[in-house]
């Protein structure tokens, strides 16, 4: 299932996903965030932006931050799979040159992996 940032952005998807209400949702802003925790103690923490199409996403845990990453040019999330917790953001679809995609799985482990790849041939 995709799910365009701007256009058809669902709140009862993320829900469904996150298995939380946002941690903090500024609808003016087109801005909310979410965080999943699992049982080793790693929160990830995901904000959309969807009037700047944007994704934040931060790895940490109680002691250390392990990541932070900003990605702009984001026109959708794919879920792969609600009960996971699985799906992926592909950066700047309509730039030909190069693809970028994370995919991001939260149970049973909070699970992060991504590529940028050029795609001449």
């Amino acid at each position: 299932m995709k799910m365009l940032l701007r256009e058809q952005f669902d709140q009862q998807t993320l829900l469904e996903l996150f298995w939380t209400e946002p941690i903090k949702s500024i609808p003016e802003d087109g801005y909310c965030c979410y965080e999943a925790k699992d049982s080793t103690g790693t929160r990830l923490l995901f904000g959309i932006d969807t009037i700047n199409k944007s994704i934040q996403i931060e790895l940490k845990n109680l002691e250390h931050h392990f990541l932070s990453l900003t990605y702009e040019l984001v026109d959708f999330l794919e879920i792969i799979d609600l009960k996971q917790g699985k799906f992926t953001i592909t950066v700047a679809p309509k730039i030909a040159e190069i693809h970028t995609q994370i995919q991001i799985e939260l149970r049973p482990y909070i699970k992060i992996k991504g590529y940028t790849l050029s795609q001449e041939g």
